[in-house]
C-alpha cells in the first residue's frame, strides 16, 4: 500500500465507483445503546439511492436515555413495531449475497452479529462489509496517517451535503450514499 496521497484518493475513488454500479446495499441500524445492545430501526438503501428496506424494530432490551437523545427514538414509538426475529427471514433475503456498504461497518456488523447470537439465529450470508467511514478518511485526508475518522455529519459537511434526519437509519443511509457519490466523482 502507498503513502502516496494521489493513489491513496485514486484507490478511493476507484472504490466507490465500483460500488456505485454493484448491488450492494448501504445498512444503517439505529440502537438501544452501543456494544452489547439491540435494534431499533434498520435502514437499507440500494446504490441508486432508493430506499429498498426501512421499519422500527421492537428490541428485547430498554431503549438507553442516551440512545433516546441521539436517534429520538422511544419506547413508545417501537411498542407496536415487529420484533427483529419477524423480521429476520426477510432481512436476511436482502442481505444474502451482498456486499453491504454501512458508515461504520465494525460497528453495524458488531450489531448484527451480536443481535443474531443473543437469538440463536444464523447470521445473514453477506458477501462481505465494506466501510465507508475509513475510505472517507483515506480520500480526505490521503495518505496521511490513513486519516482521522470523521462523524457522518462531519464528512456530509466537508463535502457540502446536505443533512436531514442524521441518527434515522434511511437519512444515515441516503447520506452515506451522498458521500459515496462524491467519493466516486459523480
Amino acid at each position: 500500500m502507498t503513502n502516496d496521497p494521489a493513489q491513496q484518493k485514486g484507490r478511493i475513488i476507484r472504490w466507490a465507483q465500483g460500488l456505485l454500479g454493484s448491488n450492494a446495499l448501504i445498512l444503517d441500524f439505529e440502537t438501544t445503546g452501543l456494544h452489547g445492545s439491540d435494534i431499533v430501526q434498520i435502514g437499507a438503501v440500494d446504490m441508486k439511492g432508493n430506499t429498498v428496506y426501512e421499519t422500527l424494530v421492537k428490541p428485547a432490551m430498554p431503549i438507553s436515555v442516551g440512545a433516546m437523545g441521539v436517534h429520538g427514538i422511544t419506547h413508545e414509538m417501537v411498542a407496536d413495531a415487529p420484533t427483529f426475529e419477524t423480521l429476520y427471514i426477510e432481512l436476511s433475503l436482502l442481505l444474502a449475497g451482498r456486499t453491504v456498504v454501512a458508515y461504520n461497518a465494525p460497528f453495524d456488523k458488531g450489531i448484527l452479529l451480536g443481535v443474531c447470537h443473543r437469538r440463536n439465529l444464523p447470521v445473514p450470508r453477506i458477501k462481505g462489509w465494506e466501510c465507508a467511514m475509513r475510505a472517507y478518511a483515506t480520500y480526505y485526508f490521503g495518505g496521511r496517517g490513513g486519516g482521522k475518522w470523521q462523524s457522518l455529519s462531519k464528512a456530509c459537511m466537508q463535502q457540502g451535503i446536505r443533512i436531514e434526519n442524521a441518527h434515522s437509519a434511511i437519512a444515515d443511509c441516503k447520506m452515506t450514499w451522498q458521500l459515496m457519490k462524491k467519493m466516486a466523482g459523480a
